[in-house]
Protein backbone atom coordinates (compact mmCIF):
# COMPACT_ATOMS: atom_id res chain seq x y z
CA UNK A 1 0.00 0.00 0.00
CA UNK A 2 0.98 3.39 -0.98
CA UNK A 3 3.15 5.13 1.99
CA UNK A 4 2.07 8.42 2.76
CA UNK A 5 5.44 10.77 4.50
CA UNK A 6 4.26 13.65 5.88
CA UNK A 7 0.65 14.80 7.28
CA UNK A 8 -1.38 16.87 5.53
CA UNK A 9 -0.97 20.52 6.27
CA UNK A 10 -3.26 23.62 6.22
CA UNK A 11 -5.64 24.00 4.38
CA UNK A 12 -6.49 20.59 4.40
CA UNK A 13 -5.19 19.61 7.71
CA UNK A 14 -8.68 18.40 8.82
CA UNK A 15 -8.29 15.59 6.34
CA UNK A 16 -4.93 13.98 8.08
CA UNK A 17 -7.19 11.13 9.83
CA UNK A 18 -8.54 9.93 6.17
CA UNK A 19 -4.99 9.41 5.34
CA UNK A 20 -5.93 6.17 3.67
CA UNK A 21 -8.40 7.77 1.41
CA UNK A 22 -5.91 10.46 0.54
CA UNK A 23 -3.79 7.51 -0.09
CA UNK A 24 -6.01 6.07 -2.67
CA UNK A 25 -7.27 9.64 -4.03
CA UNK A 26 -3.56 9.77 -5.38
CA UNK A 27 -3.36 6.66 -7.24
CA UNK A 28 -6.72 7.07 -9.13
CA UNK A 29 -5.17 10.65 -9.80
CA UNK A 30 -2.17 9.66 -10.78
CA UNK A 31 -3.34 6.40 -12.94
CA UNK A 32 -6.38 8.04 -14.88
CA UNK A 33 -3.15 10.53 -15.51
CA UNK A 34 -1.16 8.16 -17.21
CA UNK A 35 -3.74 6.20 -18.55
CA UNK A 36 -4.90 8.90 -20.45
CA UNK A 37 -1.22 9.63 -21.82
CA UNK A 38 -1.44 6.57 -23.26
CA UNK A 39 -4.91 6.42 -24.86
CA UNK A 40 -3.92 10.04 -26.35
CA UNK A 41 -0.56 8.10 -27.82
CA UNK A 42 -3.01 5.45 -29.23
CA UNK A 43 -1.53 2.83 -27.04
CA UNK A 44 -3.93 0.35 -25.80
CA UNK A 45 -3.17 -0.30 -21.98
CA UNK A 46 -4.69 -2.82 -19.03
CA UNK A 47 -4.87 -1.71 -15.45
CA UNK A 48 -4.71 -3.92 -12.09
CA UNK A 49 -5.00 -2.55 -8.45
CA UNK A 50 -4.07 -5.00 -5.84
CA UNK A 51 -5.84 -5.49 -2.65
CA UNK A 52 -2.85 -5.84 -0.51
CA UNK A 53 1.18 -4.96 -0.63
CA UNK A 54 2.53 -7.99 -0.08
CA UNK A 55 4.95 -7.78 -2.63
CA UNK A 56 5.70 -4.48 -3.32
CA UNK A 57 3.39 -3.03 -5.31
CA UNK A 58 -0.09 -0.84 -5.86
CA UNK A 59 -0.84 -0.92 -9.69
CA UNK A 60 0.71 -3.13 -12.66
CA UNK A 61 -0.11 -1.57 -15.97
CA UNK A 62 0.32 -2.82 -19.07
CA UNK A 63 1.30 -1.02 -22.54
CA UNK A 64 3.03 -1.63 -25.68
CA UNK A 65 4.26 -4.98 -24.37
CA UNK A 66 5.34 -3.83 -21.05
CA UNK A 67 4.45 -4.66 -17.98
CA UNK A 68 5.58 -2.14 -15.03
CA UNK A 69 4.89 -3.17 -11.56
CA UNK A 70 4.65 0.01 -9.86
CA UNK A 71 5.55 0.77 -6.22
CA UNK A 72 3.76 4.36 -5.05
CA UNK A 73 5.06 6.77 -2.34
CA UNK A 74 3.43 10.43 -1.80
CA UNK A 75 5.01 13.22 0.09
CA UNK A 76 2.91 16.92 0.70
CA UNK A 77 4.62 19.35 -1.40
CA UNK A 78 7.00 20.99 1.16
CA UNK A 79 7.62 17.48 2.74
CA UNK A 80 11.58 16.57 4.43
CA UNK A 81 11.72 13.34 3.47
CA UNK A 82 14.84 12.44 2.31
CA UNK A 83 14.31 8.49 1.74
CA UNK A 84 11.51 5.70 1.34
CA UNK A 85 11.34 2.09 1.90
CA UNK A 86 10.74 -0.60 -0.73
CA UNK A 87 9.49 -4.64 -0.19
CA UNK A 88 12.53 -6.63 -1.72
CA UNK A 89 9.89 -8.46 -3.76
CA UNK A 90 9.63 -6.23 -6.08
CA UNK A 91 13.02 -6.53 -7.44
CA UNK A 92 11.10 -10.06 -8.41
CA UNK A 93 9.01 -8.44 -11.00
CA UNK A 94 10.08 -8.36 -14.24
CA UNK A 95 9.96 -4.40 -15.04
CA UNK A 96 9.35 -3.30 -11.73
CA UNK A 97 9.77 0.65 -10.36
CA UNK A 98 8.66 3.38 -8.15
CA UNK A 99 7.27 6.17 -8.51
CA UNK A 100 7.40 9.29 -5.38
CA UNK A 101 4.16 11.55 -6.03
CA UNK A 102 4.73 14.93 -4.28
CA UNK A 103 1.05 16.53 -3.95
CA UNK A 104 -0.46 20.00 -3.00
CA UNK A 105 -2.33 19.51 -0.11
CA UNK A 106 -4.88 22.06 -1.13
CA UNK A 107 -5.88 19.97 -4.41
CA UNK A 108 -5.12 16.81 -3.50
CA UNK A 109 -3.13 15.90 -6.61
CA UNK A 110 0.48 15.19 -7.62
CA UNK A 111 2.42 18.22 -9.01
CA UNK A 112 5.58 16.63 -9.58
CA UNK A 113 6.96 13.09 -9.71
CA UNK A 114 10.24 10.88 -8.51
CA UNK A 115 11.20 8.01 -10.36
CA UNK A 116 13.35 4.80 -9.56
CA UNK A 117 13.24 2.06 -11.98
CA UNK A 118 14.71 0.67 -15.39
CA UNK A 119 14.34 1.53 -18.84
CA UNK A 120 11.10 -0.21 -20.05
CA UNK A 121 10.95 -3.70 -20.02
CA UNK A 122 14.13 -3.87 -17.94
CA UNK A 123 14.52 -5.09 -14.27
CA UNK A 124 14.68 -2.58 -11.26
CA UNK A 125 18.20 -1.56 -10.59
CA UNK A 126 19.25 -3.06 -6.88
CA UNK A 127 17.40 -1.74 -4.15
CA UNK A 128 20.31 -1.69 -1.91
CA UNK A 129 21.42 -3.74 1.08
CA UNK A 130 20.08 -0.80 3.86
CA UNK A 131 17.31 -2.70 5.81
CA UNK A 132 14.40 -0.64 6.98
CA UNK A 133 13.44 -0.05 10.29
CA UNK A 134 10.11 -0.32 12.28
CA UNK A 135 8.88 3.47 13.02
CA UNK A 136 7.99 2.29 16.48
CA UNK A 137 10.44 1.52 19.08
CA UNK A 138 9.84 -1.76 21.29
CA UNK A 139 9.50 -0.84 25.01
CA UNK A 140 13.10 0.20 25.81
CA UNK A 141 12.55 2.24 22.87
CA UNK A 142 14.47 0.24 20.21
CA UNK A 143 13.51 0.03 16.29
CA UNK A 144 13.72 -2.92 14.87
CA UNK A 145 14.91 -3.81 11.67
CA UNK A 146 12.46 -4.82 8.93
CA UNK A 147 14.31 -7.52 7.12
CA UNK A 148 12.43 -7.80 3.94
CA UNK A 149 12.54 -3.92 3.10
CA UNK A 150 15.27 -1.62 1.72
CA UNK A 151 16.11 1.98 2.51
CA UNK A 152 16.61 4.13 -0.76
CA UNK A 153 17.43 7.71 -0.84
CA UNK A 154 16.10 10.54 -2.70
CA UNK A 155 19.52 10.47 -4.63
CA UNK A 156 18.63 7.31 -6.22
CA UNK A 157 15.62 8.67 -7.94
CA UNK A 158 15.38 10.82 -11.14
CA UNK A 159 12.73 13.62 -10.77
CA UNK A 160 10.24 13.96 -13.06
CA UNK A 161 7.90 17.40 -14.06
CA UNK A 162 5.16 16.43 -16.25
CA UNK A 163 3.05 13.25 -16.56
CA UNK A 164 4.43 12.66 -20.36
CA UNK A 165 7.97 12.26 -19.10
CA UNK A 166 7.10 9.87 -16.29
CA UNK A 167 4.90 8.25 -19.35
CA UNK A 168 8.19 8.15 -21.46
CA UNK A 169 10.02 6.46 -18.57
CA UNK A 170 7.79 3.83 -17.84
CA UNK A 171 6.70 2.70 -21.40
CA UNK A 172 9.15 4.45 -24.11
CA UNK A 173 8.87 7.81 -25.94
CA UNK A 174 5.94 8.64 -27.40
CA UNK A 175 5.74 7.66 -30.94
CA UNK A 176 6.95 9.52 -33.66
CA UNK A 177 4.73 10.67 -36.52
CA UNK A 178 7.82 10.26 -38.90
CA UNK A 179 8.11 6.70 -37.73
CA UNK A 180 3.96 5.75 -38.29
CA UNK A 181 4.60 7.11 -41.76
CA UNK A 182 7.40 5.08 -42.78
CA UNK A 183 5.56 1.86 -40.80
CA UNK A 184 2.23 2.71 -42.62
CA UNK A 185 4.27 2.68 -45.91
CA UNK A 186 6.05 -0.35 -45.12
CA UNK A 187 2.87 -2.40 -44.07
CA UNK A 188 0.79 -1.46 -47.09
CA UNK A 189 3.83 -2.73 -49.42
CA UNK A 190 3.25 -6.40 -50.73
CA UNK A 191 4.35 -9.00 -48.88
CA UNK A 192 7.70 -10.83 -49.94
CA UNK A 193 10.29 -13.23 -48.19
CA UNK A 194 12.48 -11.49 -45.96
CA UNK A 195 15.61 -11.41 -44.12
CA UNK A 196 14.67 -11.92 -40.17
CA UNK A 197 15.94 -8.51 -39.43
CA UNK A 198 14.34 -7.16 -42.28
CA UNK A 199 10.22 -8.89 -41.21
CA UNK A 200 11.30 -7.11 -37.73
CA UNK A 201 12.16 -3.64 -39.84
CA UNK A 202 9.51 -4.09 -41.43
CA UNK A 203 6.82 -4.34 -38.25
CA UNK A 204 8.67 -1.21 -36.40
CA UNK A 205 11.33 -2.51 -34.69
CA UNK A 206 14.04 -0.05 -36.41
CA UNK A 207 16.71 -1.35 -33.61
CA UNK A 208 16.79 -4.84 -36.06
CA UNK A 209 19.03 -2.99 -38.60
CA UNK A 210 22.45 -4.24 -38.40
CA UNK A 211 24.60 -1.86 -36.81
CA UNK A 212 27.51 -2.75 -39.34
CA UNK A 213 24.88 -1.98 -42.45
CA UNK A 214 26.41 -0.25 -45.36
CA UNK A 215 25.15 0.31 -49.00
CA UNK A 216 26.57 -3.02 -50.39
CA UNK A 217 23.87 -4.89 -47.57
CA UNK A 218 21.27 -1.87 -47.93
CA UNK A 219 19.14 -2.60 -50.89
CA UNK A 220 16.74 -4.75 -49.20
CA UNK A 221 16.18 -1.84 -46.99
CA UNK A 222 15.82 0.71 -49.09
CA UNK A 223 12.81 -1.07 -51.06
CA UNK A 224 11.37 -1.81 -47.89
CA UNK A 225 9.38 0.90 -48.59
CA UNK A 226 7.75 2.75 -52.07
CA UNK A 227 10.06 5.79 -52.59
CA UNK A 228 7.94 7.16 -54.93
CA UNK A 229 5.03 6.99 -52.96
CA UNK A 230 6.88 8.49 -50.29
CA UNK A 231 7.95 11.60 -52.64
CA UNK A 232 4.27 12.41 -53.47
CA UNK A 233 3.65 12.21 -50.02
CA UNK A 234 6.21 14.83 -48.59
CA UNK A 235 5.28 16.94 -51.59
CA UNK A 236 8.60 16.04 -53.61
CA UNK A 237 7.42 15.86 -57.29
CA UNK A 238 10.70 16.33 -59.03
CA UNK A 239 12.87 12.98 -57.70
CA UNK A 240 15.31 14.01 -59.51
CA UNK A 241 15.89 17.14 -58.80
CA UNK A 242 15.09 16.37 -54.92
CA UNK A 243 18.28 13.71 -55.29
CA UNK A 244 20.84 16.47 -56.68
CA UNK A 245 20.24 18.44 -54.14
CA UNK A 246 20.68 16.35 -51.55
CA UNK A 247 23.65 14.64 -53.28
CA UNK A 248 25.44 17.88 -53.84
CA UNK A 249 24.79 18.92 -50.33
CA UNK A 250 26.50 15.75 -48.95
CA UNK A 251 29.49 16.08 -51.11
CA UNK A 252 29.95 19.67 -50.32
CA UNK A 253 29.44 18.69 -46.78
CA UNK A 254 30.22 14.80 -45.80
CA UNK A 255 26.83 14.82 -44.03
CA UNK A 256 23.19 13.90 -45.63
CA UNK A 257 20.53 16.37 -44.81
CA UNK A 258 17.15 15.49 -43.72
CA UNK A 259 15.14 13.51 -41.34
CA UNK A 260 14.94 9.68 -41.24
CA UNK A 261 11.73 9.64 -43.85
CA UNK A 262 14.12 11.92 -46.32
CA UNK A 263 16.59 9.84 -45.68
CA UNK A 264 15.32 6.47 -46.66
CA UNK A 265 14.22 8.43 -49.60
CA UNK A 266 17.34 9.82 -50.39
CA UNK A 267 18.90 5.47 -49.99
CA UNK A 268 16.17 4.50 -52.58
CA UNK A 269 16.21 6.88 -55.02
CA UNK A 270 20.16 6.51 -54.74
CA UNK A 271 19.73 2.44 -55.47
CA UNK A 272 17.33 3.21 -58.08
CA UNK A 273 20.11 5.95 -59.55
CA UNK A 274 22.90 3.01 -59.17
CA UNK A 275 20.98 0.48 -61.24
CA UNK A 276 20.12 2.92 -64.08
CA UNK A 277 23.68 3.94 -64.55
CA UNK A 278 24.93 0.15 -64.26
CA UNK A 279 27.74 1.07 -62.64
CA UNK A 280 29.61 0.53 -58.70
CA UNK A 281 29.97 3.70 -57.54
CA UNK A 282 33.73 5.07 -57.00
CA UNK A 283 35.63 5.33 -53.79
CA UNK A 284 34.62 8.42 -52.78
CA UNK A 285 30.51 7.97 -53.84
CA UNK A 286 31.10 4.74 -51.60
CA UNK A 287 31.61 6.50 -48.63
CA UNK A 288 29.05 9.30 -48.87
CA UNK A 289 26.87 6.17 -49.23
CA UNK A 290 27.91 4.47 -46.33
CA UNK A 291 27.76 7.60 -44.48
CA UNK A 292 23.82 7.79 -45.66
CA UNK A 293 22.88 4.11 -44.74
CA UNK A 294 24.71 5.15 -41.53
CA UNK A 295 22.97 8.17 -40.56
CA UNK A 296 19.69 6.27 -41.30
CA UNK A 297 19.99 3.88 -38.72
CA UNK A 298 20.81 6.41 -36.23
CA UNK A 299 17.95 8.35 -37.15
CA UNK A 300 15.69 5.87 -37.20
CA UNK A 301 17.61 4.30 -33.69
CA UNK A 302 17.36 6.73 -31.23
Amino acid sequence: MMTMHTPIASPNSRLARHSMLIEKTLEYHLSGAITGELLRRNQPWELLRTDCDRDGYDLVIEAGGVTRHIQLKAQVQGGASREITAHVNLANKPSACIIWMTYDPATLRPVSYRFFGGTPASPIPALGNKPARHSRGNKDGLKGERPLHRVIPVQRFEPVIEVADLVDRLFGAAPDPEWERLIAMMASANETAFEPWLAEVRSGNFAAIPQEIDWDHSAALADLIDGYALANDLGFTDTSEFLLERHAAATASGFWPGQSHELWLTLFLEHRRQRFAGREPDTTQRILLDRLVQQLREGLVR
